[in-house]
Parts: C-alpha cells; structure tokens; sequence
C-alpha cells in the first residue's frame, strides 16, 4: 500500500555522504591555499547535502501521520505503532536539521583558515559532527528501515467507498459470494495478522463505486481467541464498514454448529454496534432455520441477486435501491 524507499543504516548512510563528497569539485582559486579551502567547503556542503536530502527524503516517504485515514491509523498502529513511528520520524527530522545548522558555519571557518592544514582539519572536523549526529539516530533508522514491509504490506483498501465487508465462520460461503457478485476476480490484499489475506471485490451502482471485503482469518471467530494486535487490526475494520454481510450456515456442513456461529453473530454486532448487519442463511438449497431471514444459495445463484441489493440499500442511503445484475460489467 505504502511505496517506502529503503532507509540506509546510520553507518550506510554516512559512507554515501562521504563518498558524494570524495566526488566533489571546486572551481579553481589563485593560490593553492584558496584552491584547497574551495574544494574542502565543496567537500562539506556536498555531504550535508547528502546527508539532509536523504534524511528529508524519509519523512516524507512515510505517510503523514495527521492525515491518516482512520482505518490505516489503526492498522499502522498495530502492526509498527503510530507513537514509534512519529519518535523515529521525529529523530530523523532533528537530524536533518542538525546537520543543516552544523554545516552553515564551516565554510566562513574554511575561508578563515591560516593553510591548508588547518582547512584540511576543519573539513574533518565537520565530517565527525556529521557522523555523530546520523549515528545518534541509528536505532531510530533501522526502526524505520524494519517499518517498510509492514508498510507495504498493508491492504490497498479506500475508506472513502461504499463498503460492504463479509463475516461468518469459515466454509460458509464467503468468498463464493464475493466472487459471484463482484465485476472482476477479487484481489486477494496482505492483512496483519491473517496469512489468507483480505479478498477485495469491486462492483458498481449507477456511478457509485462498491467495495465487498472477504475476510478470512478475521471475521470468522470468536474475539477471546485472538492477541490484542489482532483484535486491533479487527476494529480497524470498523473505519471502512458501511454495512456487515454475515453469513449463516444452517446446514452446518461447513463444520460449525449452528449455536457457534449465532455466537460469533452476537460477537461482530458487539465489535460493530453502529454498522448494520444483514444476517444470511446461506447454502438455502441444503437448509434453512425457516425463521424468515433472508436466504441464499451462493453456489447454485439462488436469491444472489437479493441479498446484494439489500446490503447496498443497507450501505449508504445515497445509492440507488437495486445492485447491477450480476455478471454485467
């Protein structure tokens, strides 16, 4: 989801700087002592240079933390933290700023000096501030370096679309649903927490955009069961759902009692209480409760259609009041 750019070790950092600046060149002076003093304030501002461009091109590849969207606020702060990661920023950014202040006064120093000798220490001298300061943040860059494939990892979902996200027990039909009703083979997006990933489909009403999100290894058992980072990484979910598609599985040919997954019904309406739930008896061709839910075969496309277009009018009120048929693109 989020392109970061490798963060170089403090030590790697350093030697790029100073082989920018082993590259550096000066425009010719009339003496050898004037020649000397450009080269060696060339020398220091090429590694500053390098030094705050690459520091400042970290910040800015990170996401800004003030204008994170809900839903990844959360995800980024059970998967790295949002607090590391504004510490870790926050150290790279003192850094950038520090070597930009260091590296003002040296060339007026340089200019200053007797002779080349003490030209050549001055230079050096700057260098071991440069050094020091980057290496006083090492641990904050390999955090941040550690942070880019969580990052990356992150589901490319948009928090500003219509979502309709899918719940039950495994077995009961979920992706089945979410691939009949979608316009195109859902992407299957990295989640933490869960190696199945998040299935996310597309459909469209009108000019309005649907997003339908399968959620293996989430939504599909009870809470008392999960760590806290995962319990985290479930409310994140909560920033996105517009409408909850639980599905029931009567037969219990999916391997769950029916008692079981009424449990786990009464946990998601607990861990959503302001997001409305359709609850489906699915598999309505080998059984259903008879208690006047709404039911659908998945498999066999049997009140497909229905279910969908209860769940959009269930999603946003803005949205026209019957799904596409399905299959249409």
């Amino acid at each position: 989801m989020y392109e970061v750019s490798t963060v170089l070790s403090a030590q790697g950092l350093i030697d790029k700087a100073f082989r920018r600046a082993g590259k550096a060149t000066a425009s010719k002076g009339r003496t050898r002592v004037e020649r000397t003093r450009n080269l060696a304030v060339a020398k220091v501002q090429a590694a500053a240079d390098v030094l705050t461009s690459t520091l400042e091109s970290y910040i800015r590849g990170f996401p800004s933390l003030d204008r994170l969207p809900p839903f990844y606020r959360e995800l980024i702060d059970a998967t790295i933290g949002l607090q590391s990661l504004h510490t870790n920023l926050a150290a790279v950014d003192w850094a950038r700023g520090k070597v930009r202040d260091l590296a003002k006064g040296v060339p007026r120093r340089i200019q200053a000096a007797a002779g080349a000798t003490q030209v050549t220490t001055i230079r050096k001298a700057a260098f071991g501030r440069f050094a020091s300061v980057v290496h006083q943040i090492s641990k904050n860059l390999d955090a941040l370096g550690a942070a880019r494939g969580p990052l990356k990892g992150l589901p490319d979902i948009d928090p500003e679309v219509p979502t309709i996200v899918v719940a039950g027990y495994p077995n009961v039909g979920k992706s089945l649903f979410v691939r009949t009703v979608s316009t195109a083979k859902p992407r299957v997006a990295p989640y933490p927490f869960t190696t199945q990933g998040v299935a996310v489909g597309h459909f469209d009403v009108g000019y309005t955009r649907f997003q339908i999100i399968d959620t293996p290894g989430l939504l599909d058992r009870p809470m008392e069961k999960r760590n806290p980072m995962e319990r985290q990484a479930v409310t994140a979910l909560t920033h996105v759902a517009d409408v909850i598609v639980f599905l029931l599985d009567p037969s219990e040919t999916c391997g769950y009692e029916l008692a079981a997954q009424q449990r786990l019904l009464d946990t998601v309406r607990d861990l959503f209480p302001d997001v409305p739930i359709l609850v489906v008896e699915n598999k309505a061709d080998l059984r259903t409760t008879g208690l006047g839910r709404p039911a659908m075969s998945s498999l066999a496309g049997q009140g497909v259609k229905e279910v969908l277009d209860a769940a959009v009018r269930l999603a946003t009120s803005r949205a026209p009041a019957a799904a596409p048929p399905l299959g249409s693109g």
